[in-house]
């Protein structure tokens, strides 16, 4: 006889635990949303308390309304927008509703080692990075730095290891009951960092170190009860620099122009008119430096250069964006192209130098949906930073998720600051992990009221 509530349960944990590595392995779109479908349903089905969800987070509700309303009444292109809407900003919702609904049916159990099984879920791009990079070195006979694999971007494993090492560091610190299960941690927390630093992402790299430098940070500062003597917490604390320096080293020496010289492209970056030398090409920059007196070396010449495709056309693209987006303060029809149509606007005719998207999720973000819309969506991460921080600081069940979720929100908030982050499968992810951990968080201070 079939047992429909096996199938059920079955189906729900295959789409969970294949849709989460999905996200970051290329060319999986159409599973991606046949696990999206597959989530919805198991979840209508398991009839969470919704509302216990949405009253704790009134502001995604604003924010779901705010999309409709700078569709219906903001946008110059209805066809386009609502095609983007469809594209971007409808996963964000429908995301956002499976990862609370997913939520809180786990919150129902406390499981020890959800937070591990989701670590090694979010890893396994990096699994297969690294597998491939294995085979890559034996086959050349050397370390083949900067190969991706099957994956086109550095963001790939960069988004996942962040993510990743903030769960397992949370498991590491407050779940752990023996050596074996802290050392899987530990080693895959490494991992975390050696894929990031294969690929020459120095995002990658960095904020797997943040991360984990966060999650310690905030255990130490709020959780009263831990145990970890003061000894131990200097050497963990002092170990992160340390580490950071060793793996920077590494970076210099196995790819020089990538890793070195970052500070000086960056401050040419910030000279000159940002729109101008996007409309009118790179020797505006290189005349307003002249202008200045400034000599052109060989490293300033290296800067130019990397304003037209490098770190400091990172800085020059959020410099423009800013200017951008007080003249489309609602937006250009919740496009993620959104900086490319203003920029092309604001020339009137195609840039001379072309860049996709500012580099900055904030301002991208600013120029799709409005400069309110970002301000919603920041408001929206505030508040689920704020409800996994009274988690964790109430030392209940659910510190440990309360933990990650604080974490998650703040983390990915500043990780935007340095990439487009609010777009494509990263703002379906992030929509669907932090719901998740606070639909978590929400059912079991649910389950421990009732208890009380």
């Amino acid at each position: 006889m079939i047992n429909l509530k096996s199938i059920h349960k079955m189906v729900f944990f295959v789409a969970l635990f294949t849709l989460i590595p999905l996200w970051n392995i290329p060319h999986t779109i159409a599973g991606r949303y046949l696990c999206e479908g597959a989530l919805l349903i198991c979840v209508l089905f398991y009839k969470p308390d919704w509302s216990s969800f949405f009253q704790k987070n009134k502001l995604l509700v604003v924010f779901f309304v705010y999309l409709g309303i700078q569709l219906i009444f903001f946008s110059e292109n209805y066809q386009a927008a609502f095609s983007n809407f469809r594209a971007e900003w409808m996963h964000f919702i429908l995301f956002s509703i499976i990862g609370a609904g997913t939520g809180l049916i786990l919150g129902r159990k406390n499981s020890h080692q959800f937070l591990l099984y989701l670590g090694i879920a979010f890893s396994v791009p990096l699994y297969i990075h690294l597998i491939l990079f294995l085979f890559k070195s034996i086959s050349i006979g050397a370390i083949p730095w900067g190969y991706s694999g099957i994956n086109l971007i550095h963001g790939d494993f960069a988004y996942p290891a962040l993510e990743a090492i903030i769960l397992l560091c949370t498991f590491c610190i407050l779940q752990t009951n023996g050596k074996i299960y802290r050392y899987i941690a530990i080693a895959l927390m490494t991992i975390c960092v050696v894929s990031p630093l294969l690929a020459a992402s120095r995002g990658g790299v960095g904020f797997s170190f943040i991360g984990a430098f966060f999650v310690m940070i905030t255990y130490f500062l709020f959780d009263r009860d831990n145990r970890i003597s003061n000894k131990k917490k200097i050497f963990l604390l002092l170990s992160i620099p340390i580490l950071i320096a060793g793996i920077y080293k590494i970076g210099v020496v196995s790819n020089p122009n990538r890793w070195s010289g970052i500070l000086s492209r960056v401050a040419i970056g910030l000279e000159g008119n940002p729109s101008k030398v996007y409309c009118e090409g790179i020797e505006v920059l290189e005349n307003a430096l002249k202008d200045k007196g400034i000599e052109m070396t060989p490293s300033i010449q290296k800067g130019l250069d990397s304003v037209v495709d490098g770190d400091g056309a990172r800085m020059m693209a959020a410099r423009a964006g800013l200017m951008l987006i007080y003249e489309n303060p609602m937006g250009i029809n919740q496009s993620k192209e959104a900086y490319q149509q203003a920029i092309t606007q604001y020339c009137n005719h195609t840039p001379k130098i072309f860049i996709s998207h500012t580099h900055n999720a904030w301002i991208d973000t600013s120029l799709a949906i409005g400069i309110l819309g970002a301000i919603l969506l920041l408001m929206v991460l505030i508040n689920y930073a704020q409800i996994g921080l009274i988690s964790f600081r109430a030392h209940l069940s659910s510190s440990p998720f309360g933990l990650a979720l604080f974490a998650s929100a703040v983390m990915w908030a500043l990780r935007g600051l340095l990439d487009s982050t609010m777009r494509d499968q990263m703002l379906e992810m992030q929509a669907f992990i932090i719901a998740l951990f606070a639909g978590i968080v929400l059912a079991q201070n649910k389950l421990n009221s009732m208890v009380d």
